[in-house]
């Protein structure tokens, strides 16, 4: 068994459930891709970033399915932004 949930010591196991390590922090060329840079949004909890077959990325806001202050694919760089977080909960932008 392998994924999420699988039990410590396999290959691939991790200790608790959550997105996949590419969904929590984007691979650079991913980055790369955006066209901008991400200003806050590059490191906000809230980040999604999204890749098409074709191979352009875009950034999506989590936050803005349940928060309607939010654009659900903000401009970038964002210099400011309501829903702003980091990985530590501090919200100052």
């Amino acid at each position: 068994m392998s994924g999420p949930l699988a039990p410590s010591g396999e290959e691939g196991a991790r200790d608790t459930p959550g997105p996949p390590p590419d969904r929590v922090r984007p691979a650079d060329e991913v980055w790369s891709k955006l066209g901008a840079a991400p200003g806050l949004c590059g490191v906000c909890t809230h980040r999604l970033v999204n890749e098409t077959r074709r191979g352009t990325a875009y950034l999506r806001c989590g936050r803005a399915s349940w928060d309607a202050r939010l654009p659900r694919y903000p401009r970038l760089p964002t210099e400011r932004c309501v829903g702003y977080e980091t990985s530590d909960g501090i919200e100052d932008g």
